[in-house]
């Protein structure tokens, strides 16, 4: 899970899910962060982008 949001840090969900695939394929799989990764990464994004793009706009202009 880890990997995951690391990934998602470099990037955005999808290489998050090819890093985790990465993972799996050494370790084995995990079918709750195959789940817990891409729902809460997108939340976030939806929920933080907005206002950071809004304010790095206000603050610039």
């Amino acid at each position: 899970m880890v990997d995951g949001f690391l990934a998602h840090g470099l990037g955005a969900t999808p290489n998050a899910m090819a890093n985790m695939d990465s993972v799996t394929k050494l370790f084995g799989p995990s079918q709750r962060a195959f789940l817990i990764v891409p729902v809460v990464g997108a939340f976030l994004i939806d929920v933080f982008s907005v206002p950071i793009i809004i304010m790095t706009i206000n603050l610039f202009s």
